[in-house]
């Protein structure tokens, strides 16, 4: 029984979990049912689409929420610079491996 519980817990209830909290799913926005049922929709597409992404993203990636990802996306230390007309991005090399590893993957995007 236990074994069904957590088998249970670790494939729904996280997932609505994620759903509500992380994609803004417990709150509706407004009064209205069309456009309530509108914010649903764009809800769930995004949560499909990071759904997706977890597909084809390396394989430390693939049990991160959806908070975890974006901070990992938007959270790399670096500074932008500006230099004979023309902007570049000076990262550190460990994480301009992981960035240029992930960036391959999405471009070659072949589900598994």
């Amino acid at each position: 029984m236990v074994q069904f519980y957590n088998q249970r817990a670790e494939s729904s209830e996280n997932k609505i979990k994620e759903f509500r909290s992380d994609f803004d799913g417990a709150q509706l926005p407004c009064g209205d049912f069309d456009a309530n049922g509108a914010y649903f929709m764009l809800c769930a597409m995004a949560y499909n689409l990071l759904a997706l992404m977890r597909m084809i993203l390396p394989a430390k990636w693939e049990r991160g929420r959806a908070t975890t990802i974006r901070y990992r996306w938007y959270a790399f230390a670096g500074q932008i610079v500006h230099h004979a007309r023309q902007w570049t991005i000076k990262l550190n090399a460990d994480r301009r491996a992981e960035l240029d590893q992930v960036l391959w993957v999405i471009q070659n995007c072949v589900l598994k």
